[in-house]
């Protein structure tokens, strides 16, 4: 006889048994669908082969094909499904019961994903703290540039401070028009790690210039070259993100 799953009355606990997350996202799967909505797993199945069918293709990602092992040993099909998945097969499921449990579904998959967005906020801050650590050494580096460039006769070099910071912003940013904003607070863990790694060429290509004495408007001319051919090589998709800068 099959195991039913307990009418939990805590929701944390329940929405552990209905939904998980896998590959950063919350999910759940035929086999816990056919188990609480008290249905044949060949069944459930059918029905998600049948929406897969008839969904255009952009849609398929909410199903995952997946396979599990039974307690003889033997392998089966499954599914494994969205929020958005889940929310399209159960349509089709009607009764008191039924909606109880679409219910129960609702709340679990809100709950894995605030978990979810929880674990990437604590992921952007750690990435941003660590990404301070390295703007300390890029920041050094700079301050030994401009007193490079004032013994080689340079007025401004105090503005290169500005000059390199919206230098790197608006290569990897796409950024322009004038207000000063906390533009690192703005960016998501992966941005940053963009960041991180151009403040570290910035930092590796001044130290390089100057210990071959280079001419300081050549330095800042190879470092903004260096920082336009790594942005060139980011994902477009994660650098579309418009910033407003400082002039």
């Amino acid at each position: 006889m099959k195991k039913r799953i307990p009418d939990i009355r805590s929701q944390a606990a329940l929405t552990m048994q209905l939904v998980t997350l896998h590959s950063r996202k919350a999910t759940t799967t035929s086999l816990i669908v056919a188990e609480v909505f008290e249905k044949q797993h060949r069944n459930v199945l059918r029905d998600i082969e049948k929406l897969i069918s008839d969904l255009p293709e952009n849609s398929w990602l909410n199903f995952e094909r997946r396979e599990y092992v039974d307690d003889r040993g033997k392998t089966w099909p499954m599914f494994e499904m969205s929020r958005d998945g889940f929310s399209l097969l159960a349509m089709g499921f009607n009764g008191k019961k039924a909606l109880e449990w679409k219910l129960k579904y609702m709340r679990a998959f809100s709950m894995m994903e605030q978990t979810l967005l929880n674990q990437q906020n604590l992921f952007w801050q750690e990435e941003r703290q660590a990404n301070k650590i390295g703007r300390r050494g890029e920041a050094d580096m700079i301050m030994q540039f401009v007193e490079y460039a004032g013994r080689q006769g340079s007025i401004n070099a105090k503005n290169y401070f500005v000059a390199f910071t919206n230098m790197t912003y608006r290569a990897l940013f796409c950024s322009c028009a004038a207000n000063p904003l906390p533009v690192r607070d703005m960016l998501d863990g992966m941005q940053l790690s963009f960041l991180s790694t151009a403040e570290y060429l910035i930092e590796a290509a001044l130290k390089e210039g100057m210990q071959q004495g280079i001419y300081y408007k050549d330095i800042y001319q190879r470092v903004r070259d260096k920082v336009i051919v790594y942005a060139q090589q980011l994902p477009k998709d994660r650098l579309g993100k418009e910033l407003v800068l400082q002039h």
